[in-house]
C-alpha cells in the first residue's frame, strides 16, 4: 500500500530563517538568598562570631537554574551574581566607613539621650530596611539625615555625619557600591552622641573625602 511512495523531508532552515545554535543572549541574575540575609544580620547583631560568606555562583546554579530553564529560551544563558552586604558606619564596617552620627538636643524639649540615641537608631535601621534598596543603590547621608530629622523633631535641631577616621567633615555623604553588593548598617548605639552644638573640632573638618563603599578589595 505504500509503493510508489514520493517524500521529502527538509531539514535545513529557508533563505528567510538564521539558526543560531550558541548562547548569545546572556541573562545576569543577581540574587541574595534568604540564608545569607539571616546569617548575616545575626552575624551582625552579635549572635554568631564569624562574618558569613554569600552562596557562589555555582551553588546558585544549582538551586535556581532548573526553576528558570523551562522558561528561558534556547538562546538565553543565565549567569547567577550572588549578592553581598557591604556594612556601613559600624565596628564590623571597613575602617573608612566607620562613622559616628552626631545629634544636637533642643534645650526647649524635655527628653533624655538615651531615648534620642535609642530613636536614632530605630530610624537608622529603619531607613536601611532591605524593602527600601536596590542592588548596587548609592548612598546619600541627606536622605538618611532628612528621614532621621523627620521622626526626631522637634527634639533635635541638627543631625550629622562624622568619619572616625580623619577623613574630614563631608566624607562619608555620598557612597557607591558595586552592582551586587547592598548596604546595610552597622550602627550601635555606641556609634551615636547628642551633643549641646556643633563646632569644628567635633566635625573634625580637615583632611580627604570618602566616596566609594570599596576599600582594600572588601
Amino acid at each position: 500500500g505504500r509503493s510508489g511512495l514520493k517524500f521529502h523531508y527538509v531539514h535545513n532552515s529557508g533563505d528567510d530563517t538564521r539558526v543560531d545554535p550558541s548562547k548569545s543572549n546572556i541573562i545576569d541574575i543577581s540574587v541574595l538568598t534568604v540564608s545569607y540575609d539571616a546569617a548575616f544580620r545575626s552575624w551582625l547583631s552579635g549572635n554568631t562570631t564569624s562574618m558569613p560568606l554569600p552562596p557562589t555562583s555555582e551553588s546558585l546554579s544549582q538551586n535556581y537554574q532548573s526553576k528558570l530553564e523551562p522558561i528561558k529560551a534556547i538562546s538565553d544563558e543565565i549567569i547567577f551574581h550572588p549578592v553581598k552586604y557591604k556594612v556601613l558606619f559600624g565596628e564590623q564596617a571597613s575602617p573608612n566607613l566607620q562613622a559616628v552620627f552626631k545629634a544636637v538636643r533642643n534645650p526647649t524639649q524635655i527628653t533624655t539621650d538615651n531615648d534620642i540615641k535609642s530613636r536614632i537608631l530605630a530610624a537608622i535601621g529603619e531607613f536601611f530596611a532591605l524593602e527600601n534598596w536596590e542592588f548596587g543603590q548609592s548612598f546619600y547621608f541627606s536622605e538618611l539625615s532628612t528621614y532621621v530629622m523627620n521622626n526626631l523633631t522637634p527634639d533635635i535641631t541638627n543631625f550629622v555625619i562624622v568619619p572616625k577616621l580623619s577623613n574630614g567633615f563631608g566624607s562619608l555623604y555620598q557612597l557607591s557600591c558595586l552592582p551586587d553588593e547592598l548596604f546595610v548598617s552597622g550602627t550601635s548605639i555606641s556609634d551615636i552622641e547628642v551633643i549641646d552644638s556643633i563646632t569644628a573640632a567635633q566635625l573634625n573638618a580637615s583632611g580627604i573625602i570618602t566616596t566609594s563603599g570599596t576599600w582594600n578589595g572588601k
